[in-house]
């Protein structure tokens, strides 16, 4: 049984406030006043649908927001570090911070480096520097970070006693001038982690336990204090003209990758829901045979027997879902259903020649095909308990794809590209000359509940 992930790409629009570097404005130096202010990425970046990854997170959940910050001001003609802001008191979880008012600065080229819930104190350690006001700004631009970010707990107590957070940063470049005078400037943060939200139904009849849910593979925590693992700067800095900006992973180098088990053991009546969140080290594309994020959910029947489902984790738009990048709030609906997805091959091999076979593991069919010519693949659902079948007039087919990844098929690979075939409910095609193997997906649709199970497919001609 599969389900599907929808993911929202949304375009990065240049603005303003870049975390690019900018040509020099046309400024004379002249004294300005200028407020500013440190906030999260904005709450109207926010998606609604929650089949949909997000790019706001929820901040009613206080342990995500700002508990401390540094703001590091630098004149770009010279480097010189003009200020460096901390809060007098704790802003004590908040969305946004009034960082200075009415701050007597130059109309000029600035850079400001942003840090939530990291303090001075660590910055220096993990870079290496000192920053002063009046000193020399080194290049930071590329400073790498420690962070265990799997199973992270923003609300574990620092020696101090006060909730950690989740440590964010962003680099604003300003090009001042004159017109800035008495206006408020907002330096965005980005949380250096990522959320995975498990919205989980159970639709077996009965009521379940929960037992735990495994994703692989994610970016393991480091196996020590002095590794830094991330960078410290994000992709790309939100900016007031373009809050909803999409980031991807910066890992420092390649970083080894672990299966994560979240432990549940919790019970769940028939047509029930739970939620359950996970902090996550960002990621590229997983290493399995299949480039893609699978999911295991090991449950206790209500009889008393314990057994696991296994999802394939997707995108509907191409069929893939490659990475995990900082600040994703990526929200999975997980439906436990009493019914499984089979695949019958068949073929039409000389005499002699092996016939064809699947197998299914990791949440993808491996259909392997030792003669060329016509193949079929015929979709059977079944129930889970029992093995009884259900009827095909129950599910419609939604779409079978030929993807490119991990690896588009080789050419001559396909006579005839494989394709749905309505009146005999199979998809049909024909072997080309060359061997190797292609990568599908095949949606079909429950009639009743219009839920989808996804399916993965190999097809593999030695």
């Amino acid at each position: 049984m599969k389900h599907l992930l929808s993911i929202l790409l949304l375009s990065i629009i240049l603005a303003a406030c870049s975390s690019d570097p900018i040509a020099p404005p046309a400024t004379d130096g002249t004294p300005i006043k200028l407020s500013l202010r440190i906030a999260t990425q904005s709450k109207d970046a926010q998606s609604k649908a929650s089949a949909l990854p997000t790019l706001g997170w929820n901040y009613e959940q206080g342990d995500e927001l700002i508990e401390d910050w540094v703001v590091i001001m630098v004149n770009d003609a010279d480097h010189t570090i003009e200020q460096v802001f901390t809060p007098a008191t704790s802003p004590n979880n908040v969305e946004a911070d009034d960082v200075a008012t009415n701050l007597r600065t130059t109309a000029s080229n600035k850079t400001f480096y942003s840090f939530a819930n990291i303090s001075l104190k660590q910055l220096q350690q993990a870079t290496g520097h000192t920053f002063a006001k009046g000193g020399t700004m080194p290049d930071i631009a590329s400073a790498t970070w420690h962070i265990d970010g799997n199973g992270f707990d923003p609300k574990a107590k620092d020696a101090t006693g006060r909730a950690q957070g989740i440590p964010m940063t962003g680099i604003c470049h300003m090009s001042l001038t004159n017109k800035d005078n008495e206006t408020t400037k907002t330096l965005y943060v980005v949380r250096m982690l990522a959320k995975l939200q498990f919205n989980i139904t159970n639709k077996t009849g009965d009521k379940i336990t929960l037992n735990t849910i495994s994703i692989d593979s994610l970016s393991a925590n480091p196996a020590s204090s002095d590794v830094q693992n991330v960078m410290l700067f994000p992709s790309a800095t939100p900016t007031d003209a373009n809050t909803q900006v999409v980031q991807q992973p910066r890992l420092n180098g390649t970083q080894p990758q672990q299966v994560y088990t979240l432990a549940l053991n919790q019970t769940v009546a028939n047509d029930a829901s739970i939620a359950q969140t996970l902090y996550v080290n960002e990621c590229t594309t997983p290493a399995n045979p299949f480039g893609q994020f699978m999911l295991t959910v090991r449950l206790t029947m209500a009889d008393g027997t314990t057994t696991q489902q296994r999802y394939s984790v997707v995108s509907n738009d191409n069929g893939n879902w490659h990475f995990i990048a900082r600040n994703d709030w990526r929200i999975i609906p997980i439906i436990l259903q009493n019914i499984k997805l089979d695949l019958i091959p068949l073929d039409f091999p000389a005499i002699g020649v092996l016939p064809c076979s699947v197998k299914e593991a990791d949440g993808t069919f491996t259909c392997t095909f030792n003669a060329g010519g016509e193949f079929r693949l015929t979709p059977k659902v079944t129930r889970f308990d029992n093995g009884a079948a259900v009827p095909d007039a129950d599910w419609t087919f939604s779409r079978f794809s030929t993807d490119t990844y991990p690896a588009a098929p080789p050419t001559g690979f396909y006579a005839t590209a494989p394709s749905w075939f309505a009146r005999g409910r199979y998809i049909t095609g024909t072997f080309g000359t060359a061997t190797g193997q292609a990568y599908h997906t095949l949606y079909l649709t429950h009639n009743a509940t219009g839920r989808t199970l996804v399916c993965r497919v190999r097809i593999v001609r030695p």
